[in-house]
């Protein structure tokens, strides 16, 4: 689930820039260098973060509008305008005097720009009310065709705005649609024209469409590229962001969050500040990375001290705080907070907020251990959701439910909402889609970098620039300097870790090899010797026969613990399913696998997968005291992703590690270590996760 971006309030930059300032950050930047002496790799990243800055503050030459200056000059209007005044009580009373007024003396271009200015201000906050929406219809059907088309388009605008904070994402896009009809002549409609495209993306985004929402994020920038509205640019950027995220692309997801923050930052726009950090914890969220729940707890924390009122994104990033809480077993602290929220949540009324606290409060509730008290609440919105290609909410809905049948160990259930959960995954980014985004993606960097090329070709004319170049090499001179070093020693590094991992794999191979010799001998040898010996007691005694079997059945499970049956015929995907079968057929435990595998990595190292996942499971049964596991295997790009993970009593990692009795998880990390991959443990409370990551070759 995304937050869509407060994206029709917009704020000024200002159009004068002194060169003195640029100067000043790049003598401060290079004494700091030459004083603190940091390492190589502070050194790039103090140079990259200067890079954006410096990107973000340059006059863009192919600005072709600019925003024109305040011309208000009525007070009440110029009242209504301040962002300030909307909490107060008066102000839909002064607004409706005002609107009213104008209608009746016939100038409905004063009503226009009036009604525009306070649905920006609704949008902005999230505050729509039936009321206001009927006026919005009314004004369309009335008097919009006594003005220009281009003074008109707010109403498409908020009427979009409206459907797609209710979810009906595909009513939402044929009003965005009417917008991008009226041509761009001038910076109110080439930003419309742009808002329209940005909406369209964040709807086909939100039904799961990544093609459609990547060509209209890109039309939405191109057209805010002619303008200097930075804060629209900064919301393409964090579309992009969420696209990517969608597409499971969570590092380009990541830098597009950062430089749309960057964006917010310069124009000085709160409100869109918190947005892409709260989108950025989604992105965190989903991509497992270990900071999520302090960027939860940072921006909880500077939200609140920030003082900003907005309900919607305070029961957004309020619900996620709660999140945190539960995590850590503050459930009366939890409860207070949803308890604090519930009448914003109530006096908003938007499908989105309220969607957002019901999850939030089921959380809490299968937290405490009590069941979902309005179960069917969620149940009965999923139908509406699955109409209205709503997957984003789809998924947390289906995560609620398929929680609540494990907590309740109904797991037949448990398993059924996992399958839709995978369904609606797998609609918000199928493997043409990201195909076809990926392309796309690709078409615009290369117009992005001939854009830039141009614009380079421009200012390299310029005094400014040459000296910024001078600064530039100098620094340049100064890191190629340190690159030297560091190469020598990160050679020397690889060098000794590549001869421990070849020692390391020449010996695990070897020892499948004795495995693979046993396992054949006590097959061929053993069993036939014990199989003739069966058949020679014949009818004798029912005893020794028994036990022959029992100890004919050990030898061939031993055999197949030795080397599994058949592995370089069947492969590792077949091998893991039956290794599954047998594991709940022998220790009634529950052990689910979902495998997208195609063969890409050599047998050898597919055999060290294998054992890999086998002595995890091993673990699992005789440590966890778990009810359930789950092993996945798939494949991203170049990157092949294991995880195996269980619901278990969990352990201290480190202090495991540490101690005499590891050999087990010793054993997964230098396996792992020895195909060229990297493995990583976490364990708490709630179970332990091992993940595997191997880059193909």
């Amino acid at each position: 689930m995304f937050f869509p971006l407060q994206h029709i309030h917009k704020g000024k930059y200002p159009k004068w820039r002194k060169n003195y300032f640029i100067w000043r950050k790049w003598i401060l930047l290079l004494k700091s260098i030459l004083r603190s002496m940091l390492t190589m790799k502070r050194y790039i990243r103090l140079l990259l973060v200067f890079s954006l800055l410096l990107s973000c503050g340059e006059k863009k030459d192919n600005v072709l509008y600019h925003e024109p200056k305040d011309g208000i000059s009525d007070p009440t209007v110029k009242w209504l305008n301040d962002k300030n005044n909307f909490h107060k009580g008066n102000y839909r009373t002064v607004f409706y005097d005002f609107y009213t007024r104008k209608i009746k003396e016939k100038d409905f271009k004063s009503a226009a720009d009036v009604l525009r200015i306070v649905s920006v201000k609704i949008v902005h906050f999230s505050a729509y009310d039936k009321d206001f929406e009927a006026l919005v219809h009314s004004f369309s059907e009335k008097y919009a065709d006594k003005l220009p088309p281009d003074q008109t388009t707010f109403l498409a605008s908020y009427l979009g705005c409206y459907e797609t904070e209710e979810g009906n994402f595909k009513k939402a896009i044929d009003y965005f649609r009417n917008i991008t009809a009226v041509e761009a002549v001038d910076y109110q409609s080439c930003v419309d024209k742009a808002y329209a495209y940005f909406d369209i993306s964040f709807c086909y985004f939100s039904i799961g469409d990544q093609n459609l929402a990547l060509e209209n994020s890109l039309k939405s920038l191109h057209y805010f590229n002619k303008t200097d509205n930075l804060i629209g640019i900064g919301g393409v950027y964090s579309n992009l962001a969420s696209i990517n995220m969608a597409l499971k692309n969570y590092k380009k997801g990541e830098e597009y969050y950062t430089k749309s923050i960057a964006y917010f930052t310069i124009a000085k726009d709160t409100g869109n500040i918190f947005t892409a950090y709260y989108n950025r914890i989604q992105n965190f969220e989903e991509s497992h990375n270990p900071r999520f729940y302090a960027l939860i707890d940072s921006t909880y924390h500077l939200f609140k001290e920030s003082k900003f009122k907005d309900s919607s994104l305070k029961i957004s990033i309020n619900t996620y705080y709660t999140k945190k809480l539960l995590e850590e077993g503050r459930i009366a602290e939890a409860k207070k907070i949803l308890d604090e929220l519930r009448p914003e949540v109530t006096s908003l009324n938007t499908t989105y907020s309220t969607q957002e606290y019901d999850i939030a409060l089921a959380e809490y509730e299968i937290k405490k251990k009590e069941g979902i008290v309005d179960i069917n609440k969620i149940k009965n919105a999923i139908p509406a959701l699955e109409e209205n290609s709503n997957y984003q909410i789809l998924q947390n809905f289906y995560t609620l439910l398929k929680e609540e049948a494990l907590s309740q160990k109904k797991y037949e259930q448990a398993f059924y909402y996992q399958t839709e959960l995978q369904k609606a995954s797998d609609s918000l980014a199928s493997t043409e889609i990201k195909n076809k985004a990926l392309e796309l993606n690709a078409k615009y960097q290369a117009e992005k970098k001939e854009q830039q090329i141009k614009l380079q070709e421009k200012t390299i004319l310029n005094k400014n620039t040459t000296i910024a170049l001078l600064f530039s090499t100098l620094i340049g001179i100064l890191l190629f300097v340190l690159a030297i070093s560091l190469r020598r020693k990160q050679k020397q590094l690889r060098l000794e870790k590549q001869a421990a991992r070849l020692y390391t794999r020449q010996l695990l191979e070897k020892t499948e090899e004795e495995r693979r010799r046993i396992a054949s001998d006590l097959h061929d040898s053993v069993s036939h010797e014990l199989l003739s010996l069966k058949n020679t007691m014949e009818g004798k005694t029912d005893l020794a026969n028994t036990k022959i079997d029992a100890i004919i059945n050990d030898i061939r499970i031993i055999s197949r613990n030795l080397h599994p049956v058949m592995f370089d015929k069947i492969g590792l995907k077949n091998s893991v399913e039956q290794l599954v079968e047998r594991t709940q057929s022998v220790n009634s435990f529950m052990v689910t696998a979902d495998i997208n595998y195609h063969s890409s990595l050599s047998v050898p190292d597919e055999l060290q997968v294998y054992r890999i996942i086998q002595e995890a499971l091993s673990n699992i049964i005789k440590y966890a005291d778990a009810v359930a596991a789950k092993i996945t295997i798939a494949e991203e790009n170049n990157t092949i992703h294991i995880e195996i993970k269980d619901n278990g009593k969990g352990f201290n990692v480190t202090e495991t590690l540490a101690g005499m009795n590891a050999f087990g998880l010793h054993n997964i990390i230098e396996r792992t270590r020895a195909i060229g991959g990297e493995a990583k443990i976490t364990s708490d409370k709630n179970g332990t996760i091992v993940r595997i990551e191997i880059k193909k070759s």
